[in-house]
């Protein structure tokens, strides 16, 4: 089945171009408003959104968010560079990339593919749901348990800590979290990586999850069972807390 991309693209000549050039891979729509993307996105259900962030009538991190609510795909934010701060809120709002000026098409066509084959592998009948001690994670739904409480991540904090969980206390090198998360261009600038470590830290102890991400510096991270560790440091064998 073909694949369908949206684009929400104010500027009637970066549309123009964005239609032709993506025209020749995917089967493409597109809206210069930003409520009427947000509509046929319910209704169309697309493989891709592409959102230019300076839409006037909307505002674009909102739309990032209401997409992701609504359905699961691929968002991918475009337009001139912004802060960083800006950055961050894109990703908190569900965004898988945000591309800025100037945009290669090619370029953004491998982020495509790359993304969209991430998309397949999950539905391959990979494992769906993961547990690491009272942690339970669901690739299915995006949704993350400790015990009975819901805990809520980003998609992209979600697949860091799926990685993690998944190889339970084996050390995740830099560079494996960049290719999977992200793309390969992206291996030259890795700072969102800490930047979204320090937010899973920081939402894991105020839900007071007994799990740590270690760094093991010049190699990666790992992680640890924080529960699991008090208890032995104090000399009582696991078992005997049970």
């Amino acid at each position: 089945m073909e694949k369908k991309i949206l684009i929400i693209e104010e500027d009637s000549q970066r549309c123009a171009k964005l239609l032709q050039f993506f025209g020749s891979y995917f089967s493409v729509t597109s809206y210069n408003n930003g409520l009427q993307g947000l509509i046929s996105a319910i209704e169309w259900r697309p493989n891709v959104v592409i959102i230019n962030h300076s839409l006037i009538d909307v505002n674009s991190i909102e739309l990032c968010r209401q997409i992701r609510q609504k359905f699961q795909t691929i968002i991918i934010i475009i337009g001139k560079p912004l802060p960083e701060d800006q950055i961050i809120k894109y990703f908190e709002a569900g965004a898988d990339d945000v591309v800025m000026n100037p945009i290669s098409y090619p370029v953004l066509l491998c982020k495509i593919k790359v993304l969209l084959d991430l998309v397949a592998m999950k539905r391959s009948g990979e494992e769906e749901v993961i547990q690491f001690g009272k942690l339970k994670m669901n690739r299915n739904n995006y949704k993350v348990y400790h015990g009975k409480k819901e805990l809520n991540f980003t998609k992209k904090e979600f697949a860091i800590l799926w990685i993690l969980a998944k190889k339970q206390d084996v050390v995740v090198t830099r560079e494996e979290l960049l290719k999977v998360v992200w793309s390969y261009e992206h291996l030259e600038d890795d700072r969102m990586i800490d930047t979204h470590l320090n937010r899973i830290r920081k939402k894991l102890k105020q839900n007071e999850v007994n799990l740590a991400i270690k760094t093991v510096w010049g190699i990666g991270y790992k992680l640890q069972n924080e529960e699991v560790d008090v208890v032995e440091s104090i000399g009582i064998p696991a078992e005997s807390q049970k």
